[in-house]
């Protein structure tokens, strides 16, 4: 059974009296352990598409089923609940909070979780060994370059261990040493059976995924399939 099941989403926005599709009439389904890049020119309706996955932008029609459950069919706290279960959220912004630590932005998604301080601790230590930044976790977020801001940010979206993670432009604001040692992290979270959906610009990190999905004006217009060694082989920087 497929992970996530698109079936003929579409999102209208209503703008000075003009409909606009943003993403129209798309069908997609992504299986475990894959890594899928989204490409487009801007406007394209790359992020709204991403947002819909994510659960953050209810479609005008369609239906997203994931794992079985028809997420935009939920409440509002079963919806959230949804989130924290199954995905985990990188933006090019990174999303960080400045007057945290390391530690503290990444253990933030466990606030309200039922684990002692002593479990978290361990967890959140663990994730960012997994991002090697472990040796910075009681910096301040201000006293981090990009790349390493970029990290603690990937390590928040893993540490409730989703399934999905959604990266939206995560090596925008990054060198291009940097952005390849962000995607080399994405890859080594495929081979751990994770499914990674990253919009880019950069037609250079097509090569590395599993499907590479092309939009314009909110629709598909091309859908590559590629070799599922990728998963298995890092940049080498």
């Amino acid at each position: 059974m497929n992970l996530v099941e698109i079936n003929q989403i579409s999102k209208v926005y209503e703008t000075g009296g003009e409909k606009v599709a943003a993403v129209n009439d798309v069908s997609l389904s992504l299986l475990n352990n894959e890594f899928i890049t989204i490409m487009g020119e801007s406007g394209s309706g790359k992020t709204t598409l991403l947002t819909i996955l994510g659960g953050l932008c209810k479609p005008t029609s369609g239906k997203v089923i994931v794992d079985g459950l028809d997420i935009y069919s939920l409440s509002q706290n079963s919806l959230a609940d949804f989130r924290k279960e199954y995905l985990g959220f990188v933006f090019q912004a990174f999303q960080l909070v400045p007057y945290l630590t390391v530690e503290e932005n990444v253990m933030l998604p466990l606030a309200i979780s039922d684990l002692t301080k002593k479990q978290k601790k361990e967890i959140v230590d663990s994730i960012l060994e997994k991002v090697r930044i472990k040796d910075k976790l009681k910096r301040l977020i201000n006293e981090l370059s990009g790349g390493e801001q970029q990290r603690v940010a990937i390590a928040r979206a893993l540490v409730n261990d989703p399934l999905i993670i959604l990266a939206d432009e995560p090596t925008g604001n990054l060198d291009s040493k940097t952005s390849e040692e962000i995607i080399n992290i994405f890859l080594s979270l495929v081979s751990e059976s994770k499914t990674v959906v990253m919009v880019t610009h950069n037609k250079e990190y097509t090569r590395y995924a599993t499907r590479s999905i092309e939009l314009s004006d909110g629709k598909i217009i091309k859908e590559n399939n590629i070799s599922l060694s990728a998963i298995t082989s890092p940049i080498n920087v």
